[in-house]
């Protein structure tokens, strides 16, 4: 693939992904994303550990090996 093909790309899936995300905003509570807003402004100040705001909370869920496993034992 050529660059030029890659920049056109790209630039179409940033239209998308804005869209997107003025959608998702739009859909919030203004108080929640003002809150937000005020904890990334804090942390790019502050550095250090206030940046675990950005860290993405996750459950930990079972392996598809264990899964398969589980599957087979019953």
């Amino acid at each position: 693939m050529t660059l030029l093909k890659k920049f056109k790309r790209a630039k179409h899936s940033l239209v998308e992904a804005k869209s997107a995300y003025v959608g998702l905003e739009n859909s919030l509570d203004t108080a929640v994303v003002n809150r937000w807003k005020d904890q990334e402004k804090v942390a790019m100040e502050e550095r250090g550990e206030r940046l675990r705001i950005f860290e993405v909370k996750t459950k930990k869920g079972i392996y598809f090996d264990d899964a398969c496993w589980l599957v087979h034992m019953y």
